[in-house]
């Protein structure tokens, strides 16, 4: 009997062994059993990228934890406006089982993984994005897509547990080209849809009779297809930006108002205290199995400057963060930060109101898991050289109260994650 117990034992570990060989971890690092109650932004310092990992309490507050390089570098004026920051939506995504972090690099053309171990982050991959300025990622069922602004593509990966990411088997060495191209447009998002089975990118028009949002459809290998380019679906918004999808899959979009275009003449900025500028405005769309887009809604946020984007965990609820606040000359103060909207059952949105942020330009929002908080990233592109993140709890009626505003954070912080 003794001898057939520890043939058991054995048996046990051999089959406990093989398990733990199927999931590439590097020397040194182990899965975090409690991957959850984390939120991650990255530095986008030109002189070395890094993530900035808080853990988040139970009240939603926030406690940094550790800054880990991503073996990359930011950009300190990122085309075509140089602003400091990574100008995109979805510059961090952290996959859908919290293990796995990607971070963009647009300073060197290149995208960091990294897995999250019970010791913390641990660098896996730094890899190039297959194009010029990366700015947003996608992950989905070990698919990662990501946008590069300037050579106008999405790239694809497969990526193991650990993270590591090897490009797509069968795709073109230049990934998908954009239906339109940089500088006339410029890409601010991308995103699969629910089901996996789209990818959706959005591109600002610089200046243009309005934007335009393309969408891929993805075959069961992973390969996105040719581009479908939709433009005047919406409203007459030049700058479709962030987006997400309510719990029925309608596509709600930010659109950050028109903007003058670099070079249309002096100086070659944006406007930031022009009144016909940056008039924010949001819309919702249903969008086909084929990949086309019928408009439902397009309502002012009555603020200047929608740039981003979230829906609460419940579907019922959007937000987007103005980021040039609601008035002039009010730009850095974080006045009407955010807008509300209810989501209808046909996606539909209404206007519910604004909060304020703290001061500065908000704008990467991200949902927690559970649904109780929202976090908004408060750099500040235009103002004091401060920058914070804004923790919203989400109550009733899409309501939100601010409960904390850690600052101490570099000027030129960029991305939002959560687990």
């Amino acid at each position: 009997m003794k001898t057939v117990s520890i043939l058991r034992h054995r048996a046990w570990l051999v089959l406990l062994l093989g398990l733990l060989a199927t999931i590439a971890v590097p020397a040194g690092a182990s899965a975090d059993p409690d991957h959850s109650n984390a939120l991650y932004t990255a530095t986008n310092n030109p002189a070395g990228n890094s993530v900035i990992a808080f853990t988040r309490n139970s009240d939603g507050t926030l406690t940094q934890r550790e800054t880990v390089s991503t073996g990359g570098t930011g950009i300190a004026a990122q085309p075509p406006f140089s602003f400091p920051i990574v100008d995109s939506s979805g510059s961090i995504n952290v996959a859908r089982d919290g293990h796995v972090l990607f971070v963009v690099n647009d300073g060197d053309n290149t995208i960091s993984s990294f897995l999250v171990t019970g010791s913390g982050l641990k660098l896996v991959d730094h890899v190039s994005s297959g194009g010029i300025l990366p700015v947003s990622l996608t992950s989905t069922d070990r698919l990662l897509y990501v946008v590069n602004e300037e050579s106008s593509n999405i790239y694809g990966f497969r990526y193991l547990p650990s993270g590591q990411l090897t490009p797509l088997p069968g795709q073109a060495p230049g990934g998908r080209a954009l239906s339109s191209a940089f500088p006339n447009t410029v890409a601010a998002q991308i995103g699969f849809t629910p089901d996996g089975g789209q990818l959706v990118v959005t591109e600002r028009g610089l200046p243009k009779p309005s934007g335009v949002i393309d969408t891929f459809q993805v075959t069961a290998d992973g390969l996105a297809g040719p581009a479908q380019g939709h433009t005047g679906v919406g409203s007459v918004d030049p700058n479709p930006f962030g987006f997400a999808f309510d719990n029925a899959g309608h596509l709600l979009v930010s659109n950050a108002g028109f903007v003058v275009a670099p070079g249309d003449g002096p100086p070659p900025i944006p406007q930031v205290f022009d009144p016909l500028e940056f008039n924010g405005t949001s819309s919702s769309y249903n969008l086909s199995s084929s990949g086309t887009l019928t408009l439902t809604s397009d309502v002012p946020s009555r603020g200047r400057a929608a740039c981003w984007l979230v829906v609460s965990k419940d579907g019922k609820y959007a937000f987007v963060t103005n980021t040039l606040s609601d008035t002039i000359p009010d730009i850095f103060t974080g006045k009407g930060g955010v807008t509300r909207y209810a989501v209808a059952s046909d996606g539909t949105l209404s206007y519910l109101g604004q909060v304020d942020t703290s001061p500065g330009n908000p704008g990467d929002e991200a949902v927690s898991p559970d649904g109780k908080f929202l976090y908004v990233l408060t750099p500040t592109v235009f103002g004091p050289d401060t920058s914070h993140i804004d923790v919203y709890q989400i109550g009733a009626g899409g309501s939100l109260t601010r409960v904390a505003s850690p600052d101490s954070l570099p000027a030129t912080v960029s991305g939002l994650g959560v687990s």
